[in-house]
């Protein structure tokens, strides 16, 4: 038996064996993205309502959006390629989807720091078509899940196909991408990024095949569709057509039959698909209208001329924001990870770019070398593309890692290889072990600890349990003021914290606001938070009546702060968002003000 058919043949075997353990990681993938598309409020996750607004519209209307049409003009991601909502249509087509797509509830403290995450009002139940709709939700998720869990195969295939003798190391390059922490909750929600994804993981895996094995025409075909796909799926996967062209020049350099017609045959029916995606991209108006004008273009250069405004630091920002939420920034860009895993991302990813360096000075011709070079082409590409946009937007914070995730395949392939040169073989595979290990631990502890907290109502307060300082005074006719935990002190500078417990005493129908200010010995206020309760969670028309819970807030305090150390917190109620102050009265009933005053101490820190 010949070497090569021999390699060949005992690769087959090792993915022959690897089929029971691939089946295992979809089946615990599959699971993990499904618990993220359930624990995750209904339209918690960036323009949520806009991409089921869309796919809405199809499954109603049974067309295209249709200019002119003013339900169609509302929906704010009108300017997206139809695939991934004509994927998602016929699934949702089955449910009361409503006769006009309700605008959910919005939290108008989002924005504000320490006010919350959540973006919609989410009622403990839903009724009539608002249930309808939360299901669709439910299942038009759970597609997006089966999307970006099917796209884990393709990777793994692409990293055994780079290193055929290192199963351990594929993968390694296969729990990378399948349990990154922004690609998990990205891909478990109603996105089109969830498919475009999807797609830019299969076109990896033809674009290895073609770099490694040499011109083939269905694999030429194949990565042609995939393409033309992934372009009427998002249009940051323009990006993703220097790939395509590195992937067909290496394997015609491969190639022995540069005068065969079926590589003529294939090179003009890849060009056919990629002029008609485009062509269908510019034939929709609200494309055309929006993204691809020239304007765009123009201002991008205007900016990035040397005599323009973009500047080193411009784009050093706009990479450390991109990076950042490329690891992970769930929501509408929050809540994040925890602090630690952002040092272990910027560390391994420091570590990797030595180990690539030493690649590429050492000129390694191996496979690895070759796919190294597709995977930080797609790394540039998509990177390149945001940044372009940022600069012509103007605005670095244009830059959000889940326009990146295309690249992830080549990230997780860029990742292992650079760390495979710094590490003696003997230790590889304890190494990939127990990075699997660490990523699935921390894909399953997000929902638990990260999603879940931030989109949790307070928890209603034991019959037995003790406030350390009651108070019973009440707002309006309706809010009881029951009293408050052990506040901590007040420290210039830094976050304050204080606990109050609360209760409705008669039904509620209207949403009051909270205001807290910290009140120093000159009058001013040195700190204050306007919120609704339960960090924008538990709004006041979802209290149920004689129900009383505790709720903490976070002020931040200015360091710039009074020697005198006396202070007070002053809590009031708002009659709605930046509203009048309600009144507020005693156990007698007396009127004593608008506001309630709450001592606290001061830690006054010496400056130096």
């Amino acid at each position: 038996m010949r070497p090569q058919t021999a390699a060949l043949s005992s690769t087959t075997a090792h993915q022959a064996g690897a089929v029971i353990p691939l089946a295992f990681l979809l089946v615990i993938r599959l699971a993990l993205g499904l618990l993220y598309s359930v624990i995750v409020p209904t339209w918690e996750s960036y323009d949520e309502d806009g991409h089921f607004a869309y796919a809405r519209y199809l499954a109603k209307y049974h067309t295209l959006l249709q200019p002119g049409d003013p339900e169609a003009e509302k929906i704010w991601e009108k300017f997206q390629p139809p695939l991934y909502y004509l994927f998602i249509a016929p699934l949702i087509a089955g449910f009361d989807l409503g006769e006009t797509f309700e605008t959910p509830e919005r939290n108008p403290y989002r924005l504000n720091q320490n006010a919350g995450f959540n973006y919609a009002i989410h009622p403990d139940r839903f009724e009539g078509t608002a249930r309808s709709i939360s299901l669709a939700v439910q299942i038009a998720r759970a597609a997006s899940v089966l999307l970006s869990t099917a796209s884990v195969g393709a990777v793994y295939l692409a990293a055994r196909r780079v290193w055929p003798t290192e199963p351990k190391t594929a993968w390694a390059a296969a729990c990378v991408y399948a349990f990154w922490p922004q690609f998990l909750f990205t891909g478990s929600m109603v996105t089109n990024d969830a498919l475009v994804i999807a797609l830019a993981a299969v076109l990896f895996y033809f674009a290895v095949r073609l770099a490694l094995d040499g011109f083939h025409l269905g694999c030429a075909l194949a990565i042609g569709v995939i393409l033309g796909a992934a372009l009427l799926t998002k249009l940051n996967a323009i990006a993703l057509i220097p790939v395509v062209v590195i992937a067909l020049l290496m394997s015609l350099g491969l190639s022995r039959s540069w005068r065969s017609p079926r590589l003529w045959l294939a090179l003009a029916a890849l060009g056919l698909i990629v002029m008609l995606g485009l062509w269908v991209l510019n034939s929709l108006e609200f494309i055309t209208a929006q993204i691809l004008q020239t304007q765009t273009v123009s201002d991008f250069l205007n900016y990035a001329n040397p005599g323009g405004a973009a500047r080193p630091r411009f784009l050093l920002l706009a990479l450390q924001h991109g990076l950042r939420t490329f690891l992970g920034a769930f929501g509408w860009g929050s809540p994040e990870l925890p602090g630690w895993l952002y040092w272990v991302w910027g560390i391994g990813a420091n570590l990797a770019v030595v180990g690539l360096s030493i690649v590429i000075v050492e000129r390694d011709r191996s496979a690895s070398f070759k796919i190294l070079t597709l995977a930080i082409c797609q790394i540039i590409s998509l990177v390149g593309l945001a940044l372009a946009l940022a600069m012509a937007e103007r605005s670095a914070y244009l830059v959000w890692g889940r326009y990146l995730l295309p690249c992830l395949p080549g990230v997780a392939v860029s990742l292992i290889t650079g760390w495979r040169a710094l590490l003696p073989r003997r230790w590889r595979t304890h190494v990939w072990k127990g990075l699997c290990l660490g990523v699935v631990l921390i894909g399953w502890s997000i929902p638990l600890v990260t999603l879940a907290p931030a989109y949790a109502k307070p928890p209603r307060l034991p019959k037995d349990a003790v406030i350390d300082y009651p108070l019973s005074v009440f707002f309006g006719e309706e809010i009881e003021l029951l009293g408050y935990l052990q506040p901590q002190a007040v420290t210039p500078g830094k976050d304050f914290r204080i606990v109050l417990c609360w209760q409705a005493i008669a039904p509620l129908n209207r949403n009051y606001s909270v205001l807290l200010e910290i009140i120093g010995p000159d009058g001013q206020a040195y700190g204050w938070l306007e919120t609704y309760p339960g960090r924008g969670n538990y709004p006041t028309s979802f209290w149920a009546v004689n129900a009383p819970f505790c709720d903490p807030y976070t002020l931040g305090v200015e360091k710039d702060w009074p020697a005198a150390s006396a202070a007070y917190v002053q809590v009031s109620l708002l009659s709605n968002f930046g509203g009048e102050k309600l009144p507020v009265r005693n156990v007698a009933g007396e009127l004593v003000g608008q506001e309630v005053r709450i001592p606290v101490q001061v830690r006054v820190v010496a400056q130096k």
